[in-house]
């Protein structure tokens, strides 16, 4: 009986989440859920854009290159793109809102204009601005390298779920919730 009610106390700290069949659909699924816990922009100079080394992640069958971005400057500059060790460049440019990017060959040509969905020291989520019916890469997904070379996207945006699901139950709060009912099971015995 009590692994039964153990069961019943653990059963909402252990949600699957549903199976998705495209990155687009993932992130729209679990970004509600996590958007509140990221930062609210990119204007802070030593915050992750600029700090951490990113790899795209993409759901393409057959996608096996590692796309390595790496921004440069603040604000404004250059990213170095490094694809299964071949270097490229593209520019970047945050507008003054800290809530927008433009990202391209160059600032002003073929280039797309991206708002910030989600950005931790782990994860950097960017929706590309428009009308998502005339969009067909609606995100740009990108993982700090440690976690991009390791997982696919689905056990990337796995990760980042679990990352913040774990942080709305604190471990200290279910504990005494368990010792509670443990302890007056041992009472009403």
């Amino acid at each position: 009986m009590e692994d039964r009610l153990l069961d019943k106390i653990a059963e909402p700290f252990n949600l699957q989440l549903p199976e998705y069949a495209t990155l687009e659909a993932m992130i729209d699924g679990i970004l509600p859920a996590v958007a509140q816990f990221g930062e609210p922009n990119l204007l802070e100079e030593d915050g992750p854009l600029y700090t951490v080394n990113w790899v795209k992640m993409t759901d393409r069958p057959g996608a096996t290159e590692v796309e390595l971005y790496t921004f440069q400057g603040y604000m404004q500059g250059e990213i170095r793109v490094v694809v299964d060790g071949k270097v490229d460049a593209k520019a970047y440019e945050v507008e003054e809102s800290g809530t927008r990017i433009i990202v391209g060959m160059s600032v002003m040509r073929d280039s797309f204009l991206y708002e910030l969905s989600f950005i931790d020291s782990d994860f950097l989520i960017l929706r590309r601005h428009g009308n998502a019916a005339n969009i067909s890469e609606r995100y740009l997904f990108f993982c700090r390298e440690a976690i991009g070379t390791r997982l696919n996207w689905n056990e990337a945006l796995e990760r980042l779920v679990d990352k913040y699901r774990n942080s709305q139950f604190p471990l200290l709060a279910v504990g005494l919730v368990v010792a509670a009912i443990i302890a007056l099971m041992l009472y009403f015995r």
